[in-house]
């Protein structure tokens, strides 16, 4: 008895301990969290603890998840966590600068009608973030998108950011070109934005207040400009510079000086100057009267989502660019920067000379002649690291400047056209943000600049995969042509058979050349589905001994398993008798 009371005792105190450890100290102990992702996902890197800790002003952040929408598929819902496990490092990593709210707004509440009204994307149930400061105005993300998942971390920051310094940073412009009226609709955006001083072409000097500049077909400025340009890069100044091989606004324009190709030695990266790039997979189709508004030019490409490093800030929230008549870059040998592409041509490209140029009407004749060698040409790269004067003898009238610099930022776009609104007007808003994008990463300060997209873990490609890739290679090297072919008889076809307003039964119009018209146009698309089959004759065959092995593997191990059972119990019966 006294033993047993022994025991409930010592139960009862420990019961109690454990309660009051519970109570008291648990909350005290430090709180800690081990990240085993490979890429440390869930843990703030030095740059972004940096960041938050040189926070001046206190902030609120309002994150919206509706969670329980039925239209969030799960991938959403686990996004949507770790977006929240994110911000509440942090606000802790803030140490009481960011005062963070965790909102799952039900249909119809309140909630969601504020929501609404700070203007966040509801279309997959509300996932965005409104950010606000006193006195200031309020700052959001309408949506968080899991294709911008690399850009996470840059996204809540520059949010933050954006809190914190809400002046407009100021951009130098200096152009070789015309732009006032010819790209209007850029200049609109850019004033919008930040605080823009144009700069005339003959400068000598860059004005100190100006930290980031943006030039503009730099082979038509003068040499002492193009010296204030490189000095102004050694000294510390972001870059953004757009060249091209032709200038449709400046056509006459002779090439490029060789100081110009001496300075983008000096970075590490060279363009040739008499080629310009075509791609058959990205030239726009043609259609009737496309010629006539500017629309179709075989040096005209539409980038997709796919011509675009979609982990560098510059292509934040972009669907699209069209650019024209660009160059290709190219990083040097022995170039000791980083070059890192930010847009590129699909590998249907090739580089033409620039003298058949002008008298370029339609993409066939360009490059019937030309083959294609598979080739993924940059049209845009971003420039990092040690740089060197392209004057270190200074120039006539200056003294020698700086030789070199440790550290300089730079982008090229190999492209003059695609900031003018004849060719920016193809792309709504595409164009002119891929420019605002990239001007906004360069002029931020360092604290925000540091923070890189996180680098994803890339699955390696699978043998199915592999094989679909290369079937679809085959097939566009093949059916490009066959697809040319197609779209030249549609458009002959539609010029002899005008479309008009039928009034009952119709005569079949039984003219020669609409009969073969009609003709190519049923057997074209059989030869490029051929084509496709063909191609994708090893993929098939493979996709169907899979079903084959997934459908039958389990019956037959059951079936065989079964006769082995039978088999086993006919023994024993025949053994017993």
């Amino acid at each position: 008895m006294r033993s047993a009371l022994r025991t409930g005792m010592t139960l009862t105190v420990i019961v109690l301990l454990f309660m009051a450890f519970n109570l008291v100290w648990v909350n005290k102990l430090p709180d800690i969290r081990w990240d085993f992702t490979q890429q440390k996902m869930h843990t703030l890197s030095v740059p972004q603890r940096q960041f938050l800790g040189s926070l001046q002003a206190p902030l609120d952040l309002y994150y919206f998840n509706a969670n329980s929408d039925p239209q969030r598929n799960y991938a959403l819902k686990r996004y949507g966590k770790r977006i929240e496990d994110l911000l509440k490092e942090y606000e802790k990593a803030a140490k009481g600068m960011i005062n963070l709210h965790l909102i799952d707004p039900a249909p119809f509440s309140e909630d969601a009608y504020r929501a609404r009204l700070f203007g966040l994307d509801d279309k997959s149930g509300f996932i965005g973030l409104i950010g606000t400061r006193a006195g200031h105005s309020a700052q959001r993300i309408e949506s968080f998108s899991l294709d911008r998942e690399p850009l996470l971390d840059y996204e809540i920051s520059h949010l933050i950011y954006k809190l914190q310094h809400p002046e407009r940073p100021t951009v130098g412009l200096l152009s070789g070109l015309a732009m006032k009226e010819s790209a209007a609709r850029l200049l609109k955006e850019l004033q919008q934005h930040f605080n823009l001083a144009k700069l005339e072409s003959t400068t000598e000097r860059i004005p100190e207040q100006v930290k980031t500049l943006m030039v503009v077909h730099p082979r038509a400025l003068p040499e002492r400009t193009l010296y204030a340009i490189e000095q102004f890069v050694l000294k510390g100044g972001k870059l953004m510079v757009f060249i091209d091989p032709i200038s449709e606004r400046s056509p006459d324009t002779k090439a490029a000086n060789a100081r110009l190709d001496e300075l983008l030695a000096a970075w590490g990266i060279q363009m040739p100057a008499n080629k310009w790039l075509v791609d058959s997979l990205y030239t726009p189709l043609e259609t009737p009267g496309a010629e006539k508004n500017g629309a179709h030019h075989p040096g005209r490409l539409n980038l997709p989502r796919q011509a675009m490093n979609t982990r560098d800030i510059s292509t934040w929230r972009l669907n699209g660019v069209t650019v024209s008549s660009s160059g290709a870059l190219s990083r040097r040998s022995k170039s000791r920067t980083t070059f890192t592409p930010l847009l590129q041509s699909s590998e249907q490209s090739e580089l033409l000379e620039v003298e058949g140029f002008a008298g370029a009407t339609a993409l066939d004749s360009l490059i019937d002649d030309t083959p294609i060698q598979g080739k993924r040409h940059v049209i845009a790269a971003r420039i990092e690291g040690p740089g060197y004067s392209a004057f270190p003898d200074g120039i006539k009238g200056h003294p020698p400047g700086l030789q070199k610099a440790a550290q300089i930022h730079v982008v090229v776009v190999a492209d003059t056209d695609l900031l003018m609104d004849q060719v920016s007007r193809l792309a709504p808003d595409n164009n002119a943000l891929f420019v605002l994008n990239t001007l906004d990463s360069l002029s931020a300060l360092d604290a925000l600049a540091s923070i890189h997209p996180r680098a994803q873990m890339q699955a390696s490609p699978t043998v199915l995969e592999a094989m679909r890739s290369a079937a679809e290679q085959v097939y566009r090297m093949k059916a490009s042509e066959l697809e040319r072919r197609l779209q030249r008889t549609e458009q002959e076809w539609q010029l002899l058979s005008p479309q008009t307003t039928v009034l009952g039964t119709q005569t079949v119009d039984a003219t020669t050349q609409l009969q073969a018209l009609n003709k190519e146009r049923l057997r074209l698309p059989m030869e490029l589905h051929a084509l496709r089959v063909e191609a994708y004759a090893s993929v098939h065959r493979l996709e169907l001994a899979i079903k084959l092995v997934v459908t039958y593997t389990i019956p037959l191990a059951l079936c065989l398993a079964a006769w082995m059972v039978f088999l086993d119990q006919r023994r024993r019966r025949t053994a017993f008798h």
